[in-house]
């Protein structure tokens, strides 16, 4: 039987043009999933769209051929993810059939998830925390000039010291000769009361 080679389809049902371009992987020929979150249930989808592509679901108990454990012809790893395949598509696709429905479930949950609130959350984050960083800036610039102040008041402070200091040799000084002086006096008053 003669099948023509599958057309690229969009792997979620939400994915745009502008998205499966922008996941596009050049180096491997792939598309990426949109998120990494996603990774498992993009591989099971690929697998899925490439079987309904080429023909309907096998359901029921598969082949050993099926199985692969007679086919040597086969490709020993998946092309997607590059990790060994120990069933061949057919067996998978029986297993995605019987879980398409939790699939469903998954893709709905993760489409229901605010992704505006959360990135609008995000954006307001980092917005308080560059006005936070500003502030904190601001702060530091206004301690660094208070301890520049302070450091100008110690070193006003010590040079107070210094001239106090001084001055209190001066005024033992100044009490020495006034003492000397009143000394003087009394002597003086002293001899003249003699006289008399």
């Amino acid at each position: 039987m003669q099948y023509s080679s599958p057309q690229t389809t969009c792997l979620f049902d939400n994915t745009s043009k502008h998205d499966v371009a922008a996941n596009y992987d050049y180096s491997t020929d792939q598309i990426r999933p949109p998120n990494p979150a996603l990774f498992q249930i993009f591989q099971l989808k690929c697998i899925r769209e490439t079987i309904l592509e080429y023909g309907d679901l096998i359901e029921g108990n598969p082949s050993k051929r099926e199985l692969g454990e007679s086919s040597a012809s086969l490709p020993k790893i998946l092309p997607v993810s590059g990790e060994p395949i120990h069933h061949t598509i057919p067996l998978l696709a029986t297993r995605i059939a019987r879980h398409e429905d939790r699939l469903n479930d998954i893709v709905n949950v993760i489409n229901g998830l605010p992704c505006g609130h959360i990135t609008e959350d995000v954006n307001n984050l980092i917005i308080g925390q560059m006005v936070v960083e500003s502030k904190v800036e601001q702060i530091k610039t206004e301690f660094s000039e208070s301890m520049e102040f302070i450091a100008a008041l110690c070193s006003a402070n010590i040079a107070m010291g210094d001239v106090l200091t001084s001055f209190d040799l001066d005024l033992e000084q100044i009490s020495a000769q006034n003492f000397s002086l009143r000394r003087a006096i009394q002597e003086s008053y002293a001899r003249e009361r003699t006289r008399d």
